[in-house]
């Protein structure tokens, strides 16, 4: 082979070489890309499927506002007056009001026999004329030196106790008639018609209901926060409001209980409701940053916390303390919350604080605190 034809054949090797290495390295880059694309496949899956492990949760920025404080109370509604009618002399009953008989004031409700008591008086009364007489007859006597001082003062005596017996009669007569103090409704009777009654016996019951009275025991950390004509809200068993304002405040705790007795006077002319009746009352008293929640919101932590759950920059539940500071018809507004905060709204019951949430907004149509 000459030198000419060697060259040839080394020059066509060096050629296919370089071919060769060219399609393999072709080859390991299209290997490298298809792997890398596997591998950070799975990693956007591994991501995502975590994503998609993390529980879902409604969260709302609820942003707080001034709202008016509340303190809720039961208490118990009382007359305004509750009186009990007693007989100031003896006499048979002759008459008796009924019971539920409305009465104004001034009416005579019952009325004893006067027997001979006009001729008693018409006696006490010739007895105090006599004894005038004759201790003027005596009077004008002394000035003559004609009579004792002695003389006089016996006379003036039995004039005394002339005019005493007729006082005492004359009371007696009037006191044969049981008139009512205030106007209200006889609750009771304890005699009746033709039963012999003695001076200091029991004969009625006079209830009072208007105004009412609704009595309610304050706590000592709370007392600070009522004043006295504060306007309340009196909310009766059955459905019943009624408007009524603070009348007095107890200027000293009750030893056992610690508690300060408040009254709320309820005026109570049109359409009256009766005493006696277990009442909450509501009072308005300052104003108060707070949120408005759902009573669904509300959870109990391990320690008797009341409060609900939040989300914080992580995207992780937080059980936040609350304090119901008034409560609407169909929302809570409680403090103690950030004047920002992101509220879960609907969350699932087995969610707790410290994890890991996905939030999502709240659906346009929600209006309860359903679950996801």
């Amino acid at each position: 082979m000459t030198s000419s034809s060697c060259g040839s054949l080394h020059k066509q090797q060096g050629r296919i070489s370089s071919s060769t290495a060219v399609f393999i390295a072709i080859v390991t880059l299209v290997f490298l890309w298809i792997a890398s694309g596997f591998i950070f496949r799975g990693d956007t899956e591994k991501t995502n499927a975590t994503k998609s492990n993390l529980p879902s949760v409604a969260v709302r920025n609820s942003q707080a506002q001034l709202v008016a404080r509340e303190l809720t109370l039961n208490g118990e509604i009382r007359p305004n007056q509750q009186l009990n009618i007693r007989a100031r002399t003896d006499g048979m009953l002759e008459m008796i009001a009924d019971s539920g008989a409305e009465v104004s004031q001034g009416d005579v409700i019952a009325k004893l026999s006067i027997d001979d008591r006009e001729v008693q008086r018409t006696q006490a009364e010739a007895q105090v004329k006599k004894a005038q007489s004759d201790f003027n007859a005596t009077k004008k006597l002394i000035e003559q030196n004609l009579s004792s001082q002695s003389q006089l003062q016996a006379l003036e005596a039995q004039l005394e106790a002339a005019r005493a017996q007729l006082r005492r009669i004359t009371f007696d007569i009037e006191n044969t008639e049981l008139t009512a103090p205030v106007s209200g409704v006889i609750n009771q009777r304890f005699i009746e018609q033709g039963a012999y009654v003695s001076a200091g016996n029991q004969v009625l019951e006079l209830i009072d209901n208007d105004p009412l009275i609704a009595i309610i025991n304050v706590q000592q950390s709370q007392i600070h926060r009522l004043k006295l004509n504060m306007p309340a809200t009196v909310k009766l068993i059955g459905g019943t409001d009624r408007q009524g304002q603070v009348s007095f405040i107890a200027p000293i705790a009750d030893p056992q209980t610690r508690t300060f007795r408040v009254e709320i006077t309820i005026p109570n002319q049109n359409d009256p409701i009766p005493s006696g009746m277990s009442a909450e009352v509501v009072i308005e008293t300052n104003n108060v940053k707070a949120h408005k929640i759902s009573a669904a919101q509300i959870k109990i932590d391990a320690a008797g916390r009341m409060g609900v759950l939040t989300i914080n920059d992580n995207n992780e539940t937080r059980f936040s303390p609350v304090t119901v500071e008034r409560a609407d018809v169909n929302a809570l507004w409680v403090s103690g919350l950030d004047d920002e905060t992101r509220l879960v709204i609907i969350s699932h019951s087995s969610l707790t604080a410290g994890q890991k949430v996905t939030p999502k907004p709240v659906p346009a149509d929600y209006d309860k605190g359903e679950e996801l």
